[in-house]
Protein backbone atom coordinates (compact mmCIF):
# COMPACT_ATOMS: atom_id res chain seq x y z
CA UNK A 1 0.00 0.00 0.00
CA UNK A 2 1.28 3.47 -0.86
CA UNK A 3 0.38 6.73 0.90
CA UNK A 4 0.45 10.34 -0.34
CA UNK A 5 -0.73 12.85 2.24
CA UNK A 6 -4.14 11.75 3.46
CA UNK A 7 -4.56 9.47 0.42
CA UNK A 8 -3.47 5.83 0.49
CA UNK A 9 -3.70 3.28 -2.32
CA UNK A 10 -3.94 -0.48 -2.46
CA UNK A 11 -3.48 -2.45 -5.66
CA UNK A 12 -4.56 -5.93 -4.61
CA UNK A 13 -7.42 -7.70 -2.90
CA UNK A 14 -6.49 -7.23 0.74
CA UNK A 15 -9.61 -8.74 2.35
CA UNK A 16 -11.09 -11.10 -0.22
CA UNK A 17 -9.51 -14.55 -0.57
CA UNK A 18 -9.74 -17.08 -3.43
CA UNK A 19 -12.67 -18.71 -1.61
CA UNK A 20 -14.51 -15.37 -1.52
CA UNK A 21 -13.83 -14.88 -5.23
CA UNK A 22 -15.35 -18.25 -6.14
CA UNK A 23 -18.37 -17.61 -8.37
CA UNK A 24 -21.68 -18.79 -6.87
CA UNK A 25 -23.23 -21.60 -8.93
CA UNK A 26 -26.39 -19.66 -9.78
CA UNK A 27 -26.98 -16.15 -11.04
CA UNK A 28 -29.39 -15.20 -8.25
CA UNK A 29 -26.65 -14.41 -5.72
CA UNK A 30 -25.16 -10.90 -5.68
CA UNK A 31 -21.43 -11.10 -6.41
CA UNK A 32 -19.28 -8.07 -7.23
CA UNK A 33 -15.71 -8.43 -5.90
CA UNK A 34 -14.42 -4.86 -6.31
CA UNK A 35 -17.62 -3.34 -4.98
CA UNK A 36 -17.45 -5.76 -2.04
CA UNK A 37 -13.76 -5.09 -1.32
CA UNK A 38 -14.47 -1.35 -1.07
CA UNK A 39 -17.32 -1.98 1.36
CA UNK A 40 -15.18 -4.28 3.51
CA UNK A 41 -12.51 -1.58 3.85
CA UNK A 42 -15.20 0.87 5.01
CA UNK A 43 -16.37 -1.52 7.74
CA UNK A 44 -12.86 -2.66 8.72
CA UNK A 45 -11.92 0.96 9.45
CA UNK A 46 -14.57 0.87 12.21
CA UNK A 47 -13.73 -2.51 13.78
CA UNK A 48 -12.51 -3.04 17.30
CA UNK A 49 -11.19 -6.56 18.05
CA UNK A 50 -14.10 -8.85 18.88
CA UNK A 51 -16.77 -6.40 17.73
CA UNK A 52 -20.16 -7.68 16.60
CA UNK A 53 -21.20 -6.74 13.06
CA UNK A 54 -24.57 -6.83 11.30
CA UNK A 55 -24.35 -7.00 7.50
CA UNK A 56 -27.58 -5.83 5.86
CA UNK A 57 -27.98 -7.36 2.40
CA UNK A 58 -25.15 -9.86 2.77
CA UNK A 59 -25.31 -11.32 -0.76
CA UNK A 60 -22.64 -13.97 -1.33
CA UNK A 61 -21.46 -13.68 2.29
CA UNK A 62 -17.96 -12.63 1.24
CA UNK A 63 -18.02 -9.35 3.19
CA UNK A 64 -19.26 -11.04 6.37
CA UNK A 65 -16.55 -13.72 6.19
CA UNK A 66 -13.84 -11.15 5.47
CA UNK A 67 -14.84 -9.03 8.46
CA UNK A 68 -14.69 -12.08 10.72
CA UNK A 69 -11.15 -12.72 9.46
CA UNK A 70 -10.36 -9.03 10.07
CA UNK A 71 -11.08 -9.42 13.78
CA UNK A 72 -14.84 -9.17 14.31
CA UNK A 73 -16.13 -11.42 17.09
CA UNK A 74 -19.32 -12.41 15.28
CA UNK A 75 -20.75 -11.25 11.96
CA UNK A 76 -24.39 -11.91 11.11
CA UNK A 77 -25.60 -11.33 7.56
CA UNK A 78 -29.22 -10.91 6.55
CA UNK A 79 -30.49 -10.96 2.99
CA UNK A 80 -33.91 -10.95 1.40
CA UNK A 81 -32.90 -13.69 -1.05
CA UNK A 82 -33.08 -17.26 0.24
CA UNK A 83 -30.67 -18.39 -2.51
CA UNK A 84 -28.03 -15.99 -1.24
CA UNK A 85 -28.42 -17.04 2.39
CA UNK A 86 -28.29 -20.73 1.46
CA UNK A 87 -25.13 -20.29 -0.64
CA UNK A 88 -23.39 -18.12 1.96
CA UNK A 89 -24.22 -20.41 4.89
CA UNK A 90 -23.13 -23.58 3.08
CA UNK A 91 -20.07 -22.06 1.43
CA UNK A 92 -18.60 -20.51 4.57
CA UNK A 93 -19.45 -23.52 6.73
CA UNK A 94 -17.28 -25.56 4.34
CA UNK A 95 -14.59 -22.87 4.56
CA UNK A 96 -14.57 -23.11 8.35
CA UNK A 97 -15.88 -19.66 9.34
CA UNK A 98 -17.51 -20.33 12.75
CA UNK A 99 -18.06 -16.69 13.66
CA UNK A 100 -20.27 -15.99 10.64
CA UNK A 101 -24.01 -16.68 10.46
CA UNK A 102 -26.79 -15.77 8.03
CA UNK A 103 -30.57 -15.51 7.97
CA UNK A 104 -33.32 -14.45 5.57
CA UNK A 105 -34.81 -11.05 6.36
CA UNK A 106 -36.08 -7.93 4.60
CA UNK A 107 -34.53 -5.01 6.45
CA UNK A 108 -36.71 -2.52 4.56
CA UNK A 109 -39.83 -3.56 6.48
CA UNK A 110 -40.52 -3.77 10.17
CA UNK A 111 -38.80 -2.19 13.12
CA UNK A 112 -35.21 -2.33 14.24
CA UNK A 113 -36.40 -4.43 17.18
CA UNK A 114 -37.82 -6.98 14.73
CA UNK A 115 -34.51 -7.04 12.87
CA UNK A 116 -32.47 -7.54 16.05
CA UNK A 117 -34.74 -10.42 17.07
CA UNK A 118 -33.36 -12.34 14.07
CA UNK A 119 -29.75 -11.78 15.14
CA UNK A 120 -27.70 -13.99 17.48
CA UNK A 121 -26.36 -11.02 19.45
CA UNK A 122 -26.95 -10.29 23.11
CA UNK A 123 -27.13 -6.57 22.35
CA UNK A 124 -27.04 -4.17 19.42
CA UNK A 125 -24.08 -4.71 17.06
CA UNK A 126 -21.09 -2.44 17.35
CA UNK A 127 -21.02 -1.97 13.57
CA UNK A 128 -23.73 -2.07 10.92
CA UNK A 129 -22.46 -2.50 7.39
CA UNK A 130 -24.26 -2.62 4.06
CA UNK A 131 -23.57 -2.63 0.35
CA UNK A 132 -27.17 -1.92 -0.63
CA UNK A 133 -28.71 -1.40 -4.08
CA UNK A 134 -27.62 2.12 -5.02
CA UNK A 135 -28.12 2.60 -8.78
CA UNK A 136 -30.50 5.53 -9.43
CA UNK A 137 -33.22 4.23 -11.73
CA UNK A 138 -36.56 5.73 -12.81
CA UNK A 139 -39.52 5.21 -10.51
CA UNK A 140 -41.29 1.90 -11.08
CA UNK A 141 -44.69 0.90 -9.65
CA UNK A 142 -43.73 -2.75 -9.13
CA UNK A 143 -39.90 -2.63 -8.64
CA UNK A 144 -39.63 -6.20 -9.93
CA UNK A 145 -36.42 -5.52 -11.88
CA UNK A 146 -32.81 -5.85 -10.77
CA UNK A 147 -33.43 -5.94 -7.04
CA UNK A 148 -29.73 -6.10 -6.16
CA UNK A 149 -28.93 -2.79 -7.85
CA UNK A 150 -32.18 -0.77 -8.02
CA UNK A 151 -31.80 2.14 -5.61
CA UNK A 152 -34.85 4.08 -6.78
CA UNK A 153 -34.77 7.52 -8.41
CA UNK A 154 -32.01 8.91 -6.16
CA UNK A 155 -30.20 5.66 -5.35
CA UNK A 156 -31.14 5.92 -1.66
CA UNK A 157 -34.32 3.83 -1.59
CA UNK A 158 -32.86 1.15 0.70
CA UNK A 159 -29.96 3.17 2.07
CA UNK A 160 -32.44 5.16 4.16
CA UNK A 161 -33.49 1.97 5.97
CA UNK A 162 -29.85 1.00 6.59
CA UNK A 163 -29.10 4.38 8.18
CA UNK A 164 -32.33 4.29 10.20
CA UNK A 165 -31.55 0.88 11.68
CA UNK A 166 -27.94 1.78 12.47
CA UNK A 167 -28.98 5.01 14.18
CA UNK A 168 -31.66 3.30 16.25
CA UNK A 169 -29.05 0.76 17.42
CA UNK A 170 -26.48 3.53 18.01
CA UNK A 171 -23.99 1.50 15.97
CA UNK A 172 -21.06 2.64 13.91
CA UNK A 173 -22.00 2.53 10.23
CA UNK A 174 -20.25 1.50 7.01
CA UNK A 175 -22.29 1.93 3.85
CA UNK A 176 -21.41 1.76 0.16
CA UNK A 177 -22.88 4.01 -2.53
CA UNK A 178 -21.89 5.11 -6.02
CA UNK A 179 -20.69 8.54 -7.07
CA UNK A 180 -23.96 8.78 -9.02
CA UNK A 181 -26.05 8.01 -5.89
CA UNK A 182 -26.83 11.66 -5.06
CA UNK A 183 -23.83 11.93 -2.70
CA UNK A 184 -24.84 15.35 -1.41
CA UNK A 185 -28.22 13.95 -0.37
CA UNK A 186 -26.50 10.91 1.14
CA UNK A 187 -24.23 12.96 3.40
CA UNK A 188 -27.17 15.15 4.42
CA UNK A 189 -29.06 11.97 5.36
CA UNK A 190 -26.15 10.82 7.52
CA UNK A 191 -25.94 14.18 9.26
CA UNK A 192 -29.70 14.14 9.93
CA UNK A 193 -29.23 10.82 11.76
CA UNK A 194 -26.22 12.05 13.72
CA UNK A 195 -23.38 10.51 11.68
CA UNK A 196 -20.18 11.97 10.29
CA UNK A 197 -17.86 10.46 7.68
CA UNK A 198 -14.46 9.64 9.18
CA UNK A 199 -12.87 7.62 6.32
CA UNK A 200 -13.64 7.29 2.63
CA UNK A 201 -12.67 4.37 0.38
CA UNK A 202 -12.99 4.79 -3.39
CA UNK A 203 -12.69 2.49 -6.39
CA UNK A 204 -13.49 3.05 -10.07
CA UNK A 205 -15.77 0.62 -11.90
CA UNK A 206 -17.21 0.79 -15.42
CA UNK A 207 -20.95 1.23 -15.58
CA UNK A 208 -22.64 -2.17 -15.43
CA UNK A 209 -24.61 -3.39 -18.44
CA UNK A 210 -27.96 -2.63 -16.84
CA UNK A 211 -26.91 0.85 -15.75
CA UNK A 212 -25.37 1.62 -19.13
CA UNK A 213 -28.62 0.56 -20.79
CA UNK A 214 -30.58 2.90 -18.51
CA UNK A 215 -28.36 5.95 -18.58
CA UNK A 216 -31.21 8.47 -18.50
CA UNK A 217 -31.53 8.92 -14.75
CA UNK A 218 -27.76 8.69 -14.20
CA UNK A 219 -27.20 11.30 -16.90
CA UNK A 220 -29.76 13.63 -15.31
CA UNK A 221 -27.94 13.50 -11.99
CA UNK A 222 -24.53 13.93 -13.63
CA UNK A 223 -25.83 17.03 -15.41
CA UNK A 224 -26.69 18.62 -12.06
CA UNK A 225 -23.23 17.85 -10.69
CA UNK A 226 -24.80 15.64 -8.00
CA UNK A 227 -23.71 12.36 -9.61
CA UNK A 228 -20.19 12.77 -11.06
CA UNK A 229 -18.82 10.13 -13.44
CA UNK A 230 -15.25 9.55 -14.60
CA UNK A 231 -13.93 8.74 -18.09
CA UNK A 232 -11.03 6.30 -18.16
CA UNK A 233 -9.56 5.11 -21.47
CA UNK A 234 -12.73 6.17 -23.26
CA UNK A 235 -15.01 4.17 -20.94
CA UNK A 236 -17.47 5.76 -18.52
CA UNK A 237 -16.85 4.71 -14.93
CA UNK A 238 -18.42 5.58 -11.61
CA UNK A 239 -16.75 5.67 -8.21
CA UNK A 240 -17.73 3.06 -5.64
CA UNK A 241 -17.63 4.97 -2.36
CA UNK A 242 -17.32 3.20 0.99
CA UNK A 243 -18.32 5.57 3.78
CA UNK A 244 -17.01 4.83 7.28
CA UNK A 245 -19.24 6.71 9.73
CA UNK A 246 -19.13 7.43 13.45
CA UNK A 247 -21.77 9.07 15.61
CA UNK A 248 -21.24 12.79 16.22
CA UNK A 249 -20.45 12.91 19.95
CA UNK A 250 -18.67 16.24 20.25
CA UNK A 251 -19.72 19.50 18.56
CA UNK A 252 -16.01 20.15 18.01
CA UNK A 253 -15.65 17.05 15.81
CA UNK A 254 -14.69 17.75 12.22
CA UNK A 255 -17.81 16.94 10.20
CA UNK A 256 -17.40 16.91 6.41
CA UNK A 257 -20.41 18.62 4.85
CA UNK A 258 -22.42 17.36 1.86
CA UNK A 259 -20.63 19.90 -0.33
CA UNK A 260 -17.23 18.78 1.02
CA UNK A 261 -17.83 15.17 -0.02
CA UNK A 262 -19.35 16.08 -3.36
CA UNK A 263 -16.42 18.39 -4.16
CA UNK A 264 -13.98 15.60 -3.32
CA UNK A 265 -15.81 13.15 -5.61
CA UNK A 266 -15.93 15.70 -8.41
CA UNK A 267 -12.19 16.26 -8.04
CA UNK A 268 -11.54 12.51 -8.10
CA UNK A 269 -13.57 12.27 -11.31
CA UNK A 270 -11.18 14.64 -13.07
CA UNK A 271 -8.40 12.03 -12.77
CA UNK A 272 -7.08 10.25 -15.83
CA UNK A 273 -6.17 6.96 -14.14
CA UNK A 274 -7.89 4.65 -11.61
CA UNK A 275 -5.37 5.88 -9.04
CA UNK A 276 -7.44 9.10 -8.81
CA UNK A 277 -4.26 11.12 -8.71
CA UNK A 278 -6.10 14.45 -8.55
CA UNK A 279 -6.86 13.77 -4.86
CA UNK A 280 -3.22 13.93 -3.78
CA UNK A 281 -2.57 16.69 -1.31
CA UNK A 282 -6.21 17.78 -1.13
CA UNK A 283 -8.06 15.43 1.25
CA UNK A 284 -8.63 16.71 4.78
CA UNK A 285 -9.49 13.27 6.21
CA UNK A 286 -8.29 9.74 5.35
CA UNK A 287 -9.10 8.60 1.81
CA UNK A 288 -8.19 5.18 0.44
CA UNK A 289 -8.16 4.36 -3.28
CA UNK A 290 -8.64 0.72 -4.27
CA UNK A 291 -7.03 0.14 -7.67
CA UNK A 292 -8.02 -3.27 -9.04
CA UNK A 293 -8.40 -4.67 -12.54
CA UNK A 294 -12.06 -5.22 -13.36
CA UNK A 295 -11.59 -8.69 -14.79
CA UNK A 296 -13.90 -10.60 -12.47
CA UNK A 297 -17.46 -11.68 -13.20
CA UNK A 298 -20.14 -9.50 -11.64
CA UNK A 299 -23.54 -11.00 -10.78
CA UNK A 300 -26.33 -8.46 -10.28
CA UNK A 301 -29.61 -10.39 -9.98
Amino acid sequence: MTTVGAVSRTTRFHHLTPADLRLPPCGTVFFDPIDTEVGIWAAADLLDPGATVLDLGSGSGAAAAALARAGAGHVHGVDIAADSVSWAADHYAREGCPRVTFSVADYSVGTTHDLLARCPFQSAPAVVTSNPPYVPLPASPDRTGRVSIDGGPDGLRLVRHVVRHASTMDSRLAVTIGSYTTPRAMIALLLDFGYRVTHLTLGALPLGEHTAANRGRVAELAATGEGPLIELAGVTHYLVAGLSCQRVRDPADHVPTPDDILALLRLACTATTPCLETLDGTATFPVRVVVLSDDTVRLHP
